[in-house]
């Protein structure tokens, strides 16, 4: 039997955040204000939220699957569409 989650990560700081999606390692960075909705559906191991800071103090939030598929999208459009256009440095 399948399970969904669905919650929203917006960045409240006062700067810009990195958002690390997991296995591919990809860093979408989430500036002041913006948010991603992120949506799964997974069996029996949900994803995990980690959060972590790099060398530099920038904060990191690392989404890591389960044994599911997430679905990580920032106004409708698929984070993963953002960067393969180049719309993200």
């Amino acid at each position: 039997m399948s399970h969904r989650n669905h919650f929203v990560i917006r960045n409240n700081f006062s700067t810009s955040l990195i958002l690390n999606i997991e296995p591919e390692g990809v860093f979408f960075p989430l500036g002041k204000g913006e948010e991603v909705s992120v949506s799964e559906v997974f069996t029996t191991v949900p994803v995990t939220v980690k959060l972590s800071a790099s060398d530099k103090g920038d904060l990191i939030v690392s989404l890591w699957p389960g044994d599911g598929e997430v679905r990580v999208e920032k106004d409708g459009v698929d984070v993963f569409d953002l960067i393969q256009k180049g719309v993200v440095v």
